[in-house]
């Protein structure tokens, strides 16, 4: 039977990173790597709005990214 097997875990932030020649939105992004598996969306959200709070770009929203091997 096949097992899924944590490997690890990043936070993304994605902040406004300004405007293109056509108006459009950039965006720009910073990594925390070394994220707990087991990490629930309320522990993730208290720590993005904590890690926001550190810029002056405008916080959009995060994204966690997980690697897991399948045994």
């Amino acid at each position: 039977m096949a097992n899924l097997e944590h490997k690890q875990a990043v936070l993304k932030l994605i902040y406004e990173g300004g405007l293109t020649e056509d108006g459009k939105m950039k965006t720009k992004s910073k990594s925390y790597r070394n994220l707990q598996g087991a990490a629930s969306a309320d522990q993730l959200e208290v720590v993005a709005t904590t890690l926001s709070s550190f810029t002056n770009s405008p916080f959009i929203g995060a994204e966690k990214i997980e690697t897991l091997n399948l045994n």
